[in-house]
C-alpha cells in the first residue's frame, strides 16, 4: 500500500488555529478487501463509462463535419423562407428547431454510453463470467482520507504456465485527475504482477472505458485517451 498527501487549495490555507499534521488528510491506495468498498470503486468505474457520453456528444457537436451540416441546413431554411425582413422571426425559431432535432439525435447516438455503463455495474461484468475460474482478480482503490477518488481492476489472465495482469478498469474521479491518483493506481498494479510473477500489467482490449459507439470520425478524443492511458502505463513499466 502507498500513502502520500494530495494537496489541494483547501488544504493549503494557512491558519495558525487549526494546522496540523492531521489536518491534511492521507492519500491511500491498496487493495480492497471491504464489501462497501468495493461496491463505491464499481460503482466509481461504471460513473466513468456514463461520463464518456458527454465526450462523445462534444465530438459529434464540434465535429467540422456536424458543424457544416448545420450551417448547411439553416442555409436552406433561410433560402425558403426568407422573402423581407418580417420573416427573420420565423427563420429563427424554425432554425433552433432544427438544432434542437439535431441536438436529440445526438442523445440519442450517444445513449449506447448509458448502456454500456450500465452493463459494467452488473456483478456479472466485475466477476468476468467470461474468464477461467483460476484467474485472479484485485481492485485496487485509492482513498483520499476516507472518501475513494480513484478505482483500477487488475486481473490475471492465465495462458498455458504463464499469467497475464490485465488491467479491466482505471478511473479517477473527474475532480483529481491530472494530481497523480491513477499514476499511483498504475504503479500499485505494477507491484501487484511483479510479486506474483505476472507479465505485464497491460490494458485489456476490452476494457471497461473501451467500447466506442459512434463511428469512426468522431472518436479522437477517445484514440487520444487511449493512447495517452497506455503510454503513461508503458512509461511506468521501463522505469521498473
Amino acid at each position: 500500500m502507498s500513502e502520500q498527501p494530495l494537496l489541494t487549495p483547501e488544504c493549503t490555507d494557512s491558519n495558525p488555529t487549526t494546522d496540523s499534521p492531521t489536518a491534511i488528510p492521507e492519500l491511500s491506495t491498496y487493495v480492497a478487501t471491504d464489501a462497501d468498498e468495493i461496491l463505491v470503486a464499481h460503482r466509481l468505474i461504471a460513473d466513468s463509462v456514463a461520463q464518456q457520453r458527454q465526450l462523445a456528444a462534444r465530438a459529434v457537436i464540434f465535429h467540422p463535419g456536424w458543424l457544416g451540416a448545420m450551417a448547411a441546413v439553416i442555409a436552406v431554411i433561410y433560402k425558403l423562407l426568407y422573402h423581407d425582413s418580417s420573416d427573420l422571426p420565423l427563420i429563427g425559431t424554425t432554425g433552433a428547431g432544427c438544432v434542437m432535432a439535431g441536438l436529440t439525435l445526438v442523445r440519442v447516438f450517444t445513449g449506447g454510453y448509458i448502456e454500456h455503463a450500465e452493463h459494467v455495474g452488473t456483478r456479472a461484468w466485475l466477476e468476468a463470467e467470461d474468464g477461467s475460474e483460476e484467474d485472479e482478480q484485485d481492485i485496487l482503490v485509492t482513498k483520499f482520507g476516507e472518501k475513494i477518488i480513484g478505482a483500477l481492476v487488475v486481473r490475471g489472465v492465465r495462458e498455458g504456465r504463464k499469467v497475464h495482469g490485465v488491467i479491466r478498469a482505471w478511473t479517477v474521479q473527474q475532480r483529481y485527475r491530472g494530481k497523480g491518483v491513477g499514476t499511483g493506481l498504475l504503479e500499485e498494479a505494477i507491484q501487484i504482477c511483479q510479486k506474483r510473477r505476472w507479465k505485464g500489467p497491460e490494458f485489456d482490449e476490452k476494457h471497461a472505458n473501451a467500447k466506442k459507439v459512434l463511428p469512426g470520425l468522431f472518436n479522437e478524443p477517445f484514440e487520444r485517451r487511449e493512447r495517452r492511458a497506455r503510454g503513461a502505463l508503458e512509461k511506468l513499466l521501463k522505469k521498473k
